[in-house]
Formats: C-alpha cells, sequence, structure tokens
C-alpha cells in the first residue's frame, strides 16, 4: 500500500513538472525571429552555391555565435552579430 502511495506521489510531481516545462516560453521572440531568419538567407546562399567553403564556414560559426548570445539573453550582441551575418549574405553572389 505505502508503495503504491509513493508511485502515485512520483507520478504527480512528475507530471507536474512536465507540465510546468511546457509553459515556459521563450526568452525573447525577436532575437530567434532573427536568427531563424539569417539562417534561411543563408541556407539559400549555399543552396545556390553562392558562398565559398571558407564563407560557409565563418557564417555557420557566426550563426551559433549569435544563437548563444540569444539563449543567453545578450540580444544586443547577438543583432550585432547576426548584421555581421547578413552583410556577409549580402555580398556573396
Amino acid at each position: 500500500m505505502l508503495r503504491r502511495v509513493v508511485v502515485g506521489v512520483a507520478m504527480a510531481c512528475l507530471m507536474g513538472g512536465a507540465a510546468y516545462a511546457v509553459d515556459e516560453e521563450p526568452v525573447d521572440n525577436e532575437c530567434t525571429e532573427q536568427l531563424t531568419a539569417a539562417e534561411e538567407a543563408v541556407q539559400n546562399k549555399i543552396d545556390a552555391n553562392a558562398l565559398s567553403e571558407a564563407d560557409a564556414e565563418k557564417v555557420n560559426e557566426l550563426l551559433d555565435e549569435a544563437d548563444a548570445l540569444c539563449t543567453e539573453g545578450n540580444f544586443k550582441d547577438a543583432s550585432a552579430t547576426l548584421a555581421t551575418v547578413n552583410s556577409m549574405v549580402a555580398k556573396a553572389k
């Protein structure tokens, strides 16, 4: 009987934690939207073979950096990094 009570309480705690995790919202939608738009632009240039391998690698590193900055809540630096990415993509032919 005690075992059933303990299992029931454990299940309730686990389900409560899962419900809490679902309710969390992203830290900053604008930063995420800018990142997504930049990633799509980069992918389009890569698909069109408009970026050299070295440029594609550099741009992907900058995208990773911007993603980390967005996650950390450093939106100003993330925006500056994304501006650099957008500039590099705009210059690609």
